[in-house]
Order: structure tokens, then C-alpha cells, then sequence
């Protein structure tokens, strides 16, 4: 049976974190599940009748379109409860908690989440956040005002350098992949993505691990995130063509470069693709169509990249949620270069490689997924992935964007379930001591070996050794929020 497609314009909603379909809110907010963005409005007066609960009984909650861009001590609480009643996958396990047990609406949305534990033992839902609006607006685009440094943990538990954005403070101050956090002295805000330009942060670092010490001071500045840093062709032997490209982001400007990638790919003739998603967290979903959509060819139009699976309230949304492969442009965001219904280059490979860890999150995991879907060849060279086979849309409601899970994704074949992570091929430790793209680069230099042979080294030189992270002196500091699997909002 032809799947049901989605229009257009209904596509239009699928931006962020692989997230799927809501409709636009109006102006004065509204309860259908939107990701549209509304502040609070002077005009928007609080509705006449309404009764405010105490307790979150799903009998007594009205419509989450009672409490929208109503910014007292309460509303927004109420608005977190009855929107979670609405649209969030585990509605049924939401926890009751009064709107006085939580000082603040942050605190209430996680108090109210769901506790369950998977089959694993971990927290069933450690993926849905609120974080205030213009964070979410920074995460999205890449645009933000910080410091440049995102951070990994080693196989021997230390903290070291994943990425530097180019001609950030970090960047400008010498550090690079592979350096080391010893401690942190002083900082004004306790993340590492502050997106405040009054932020400041001390700390104690060496270049590498058998570096001498030395302390930095960074002061945020804006910087532009680059969700795909490196593309470039690796000669393997008997004269194979490698493309590779290192793929941090599905942001909104991601899209545009890599179109621009796979046409220079493509024009070289490329016999193997190495995918690397190792620090992808996720982004909008629409990218992660067209970037699986470019990798299987024509071959695969039509087919299902991703059904989306919403609660059984949202029964109606789940039949008109089969996102499908394509050979054009579905979605741009506005001022793409490549605007809905350009042609997608296509690459038609049989197989792909991919470099994963446990950063390889949501809307990448849907690239992997998909592509297995239609029974491409997958090779994962590193870590397990994060398992998150879910999805959101952002809502926001009184300068806080909310992201609760809303759907599960299946590939064409119906499988959706790794919430255990997907495991890889050929295990081996991420390498700090290489630049990312460096043909030596232990995953690379795997992938690239079993391109040759179609063997996984040695177990004795791919053991992992289980990481136990050394406490980090100073103020405890937050990492970027992790995106996920998003939908934008948008027309239907």
C-alpha cells in the first residue's frame, strides 16, 4: 500500500531534532501541539471561567489553550501540565505534583515527566527538556554567543576536547581537539554554552594529556557553529575513492552545505562514503531526510525514511505521518539557497559508513535506521549510539521552549525499537590524539581497513576500556543541550 505523504507545506513543520508535524499556534497560544514560537503577549488576557487546579489528574486539567501566554506564578505550570497531557508520548505516566511543591516551571516539568525505567534500567524518558527560548533559538541555528569548546570524555575518564568551533575564544586561544580539562577556577555562568556575551570562565588545561599545565580565561563571543566542518576525498588503495564528511548538527543551515558537499563528492566519483556522526546529537528531521536521501539515491523515492508514531490520543497524526524518501528538497528554511523542490544529488551507494559514540543521537540515528530501512548497507565503526528512537516539537509558552517526547520513529521495515543504542560493527575508542578527518584517526583508519578487508581489528586493539570519569575540580559545568529528533513547527 502507497504510504500517505506528507505535503509541502506540512513538511514545513519538520525542522530541529528530527521532531514531527504539529500545526502552528495562533498568536494567544493554542493546544494542538505546535512548535510556533509565542512569547508572552500583554494582549493575550488570562480566559474568563478558568478554575487553576492544584494537582495534575488528567480529569482536571483543561486545555492547554486555557493557560497559553498567561505569564503568572502559576499558568505556565498549568500550561506544562495540561500541554504534556495532550501531546506527550507516555501522557499516561505522568507523575501528580502540586504547583506549589515546584519553586519554578523548569522544576515542575521534570517533576511531572515520566520515571519508568526502560529494558536496561535507565530513565525511559532522559531525553524531554525546557530551556529558555533564545538557548533554543541559538541550538538551532548554530548562531550563539559562548566560548567555542565542546567536550568528550576519554576511555581512560578524562575530559577532553571533541570540537573547537574556527575563530571562537576557544580557538583563539590555542586550544584544540585532544586537550585536556584539569579543573575549573572561575566561571559566571556554570555551562560551557552560556549564549550571554557578559560570560566569562577560568580554567586549568593542557594541550594534551603529558602537556604542562596552564590556565585560560575565555569571554564568550558570538561565534557561528559549522555543522560540517570537513568534506574531503581520502585516496584508498587500488585507486578507491573515499569521501569524507564530519557531520556535527542538524542545524537550520546545515542543509545547504551538505547539498553543496554531496554535489562535490558526486563530481569526484566516490566509491565509499564515511559518515562521520560521532558528536551528532540530532536537529531537524528534514535534514536527516535529505541527507539519507542523497546517500540511497533514487532508488529509494517514495519508500518510508520514517513513520512517525505519536500517543493513541493522536491517532489521526500517525496516518498522516509517513515521511518519505525523496530526490528533491522537501523543506527549506528560509534564505536556503536550495529551496523547496531543487534537486537532491544523488550519491546511490550501496553501502555507507558510519562513525558513531554514544554523542550519535535522535536525528542521526534515524539517518542509520532509515537507510537499513531499505536495505542499505550500514557500517557503524566506534561506539554504541545513544538509543533515542524519539522525537519532539518545541513549544514555546512564556520565554521557555518545552521539548517532551511526542512520537517514536520506524524505519520502512517497522523497526523503531534501539532505545538500547545501535551497536557497532567494528568497536573501537574514540581518538583524541588525531584531527578529526586524519586518514590515522583510529575510527577512520577502522573504517577505511575494513573497506579493504571487510574485518574489524583485533579485539585486543578495539576494547574499550570501561571509562570512569575523573571529577573535574570547581563549579560543576553543563554541556550543549542535545537537540534530539525535532519537527518545526509550521502550516500544515
Amino acid at each position: 500500500m502507497t504510504p500517505r505523504l506528507f505535503t509541502a507545506r506540512r513538511l514545513r513543520a519538520l525542522r530541529w531534532c528530527a521532531l514531527v508535524m504539529p500545526a502552528a499556534l495562533m498568536a494567544c497560544g493554542g493546544g494542538g501541539g505546535s512548535g510556533a514560537t509565542n512569547a508572552c503577549v500583554a494582549d493575550c488576557a488570562p480566559p474568563t471561567g478558568t478554575t487553576s487546579p492544584t494537582t495534575t489528574t488528567a480529569d482536571t486539567v483543561p486545555l492547554s489553550s486555557s493557560f497559553a501566554n498567561i505569564c503568572t506564578a502559576d499558568a505556565p505550570k498549568q500550561f506544562v501540565r495540561a500541554y504534556l497531557g495532550e501531546q506527550y508520548l507516555w501522557y499516561k505516566e505522568l507523575r501528580p505534583l502540586s504547583l506549589a511543591a515546584a519553586p519554578d516551571v523548569s522544576t515542575y516539568f521534570y517533576g511531572i515527566l515520566a520515571d519508568t525505567s526502560d529494558r536496561l534500567g535507565r530513565p525511559k524518558d532522559r531525553f524531554s527538556f525546557i530551556i529558555p527560548a533564545p538557548t533554543a533559538d541559538a541550538i538551532s541555528t548554530g548562531a550563539n554567543t559562548g566560548y567555542g569548546i565542546e567536550w568528550a570524555t576519554d576511555d581512560a575518564g578524562r575530559r577532553r576536547v571533541a570540537l573547537i568551533t574556527a575563530a571562537s575564544p576557544a580557538a583563539q586561544a590555542g586550544m584544540a581537539r585532544g586537550g585536556e580539562l584539569l579543573g575549573v577556577i572561575s566561571t559566571s555562568h556554570n555551562t560551557w554554552y552560556p549564549n550571554s556575551p557578559a560570560a566569562t570562565i577560568t580554567f586549568s588545561y593542557r594541550d594534551t594529556p603529558a602537556a604542562a599545565a596552564r590556565n585560560i580565561t575565555l569571554h564568550a563571543a558570538p561565534i557561528q557553529d559549522d555543522p560540517l566542518p570537513t568534506t574531503q576525498i581520502i585516496d584508498a588503495q587500488a585507486g578507491r575513492k573515499v569521501g569524507y564528511m564530519l557531520f556535527n548538527d542538524h542545524s537550520s543551515v546545515a542543509q545547504d552545505k551538505l547539498i553543496d558537499a554531496v554535489k562535490s563528492l558526486r563530481s569526484t566519483g566516490i566509491d565509499d562514503l564515511v559518515l562521520d556522526l560521532r558528536y551528532n546529537g540530532g536537529g531537524y528531521l528534514y535534514v536527516a531526510l535529505s541527507m539519507a536521501s542523497m546517500v540511497a539515491g533514487p532508488a529509494a523515492e517514495g519508500k518510508v525514511f520514517e513513520q512517525l508514531v505519536y500517543n493513541d490520543q493522536r491517532a489521526g497524526e500517525t496516518a498522516h505521518s509517513t515521511l518519505p524518501f525523496t530526490t528533491r528538497v522537501l523543506v527549506a528554511d528560509s534564505g536556503s539557497r536550495y529551496v523547496a523542490g531543487s534537486a537532491l544529488p544523488p550519491l546511490g551507494l550501496p553501502r555507507v559508513y558510519v562513525l558513531t559514540s554514544g554523542s550519535t543521537c535522535s536525528a542521526s540515528e534515524s539517518i542509520i535506521n532509515a537507510l537499513r530501512g531499505v536495505d542499505l548497507d550500514v557500517v557503524l565503526i566506534g561506539g554504541s549510539t545513544c538509543g533515542k528512537p524519539y522525537g519532539f516539537t518545541r513549544q514555546d509558552n512564556c520565554g521557555m521552549a518545552l521539548y517532551p517526547i511526542e512520537f517514536q520513529g520506524t524505519n520502512a521495515k517497522g523497526f523503531g525499537d534501539y532505545a538500547e543504542g545501535m551497536a557497532p560493527t567494528c568497536a573501537v575508542a574514540d581518538d583524541f590524539d588525531h584531527a578529526l578527518g586524519d586518514p590515522g584517526e583510529r575510527l577512520l583508519s577502522t573504517a577505511l581497513q575494513h573497506m579493504r578487508t571487510g574485518a574489524c581489528p583485533p579485539a585486543s586493539s578495539a576494547k574499550r576500556v570501561a571509562a570512569v570519569p575523573r571529577a573535574i575540580p570547581g563549579p560543576a559545568m553543563r554541556d550543549k543541550p542535545q537537540p534530539g529528533r525535532l519537527l518545526a513547527a509550521g502550516e500544515r
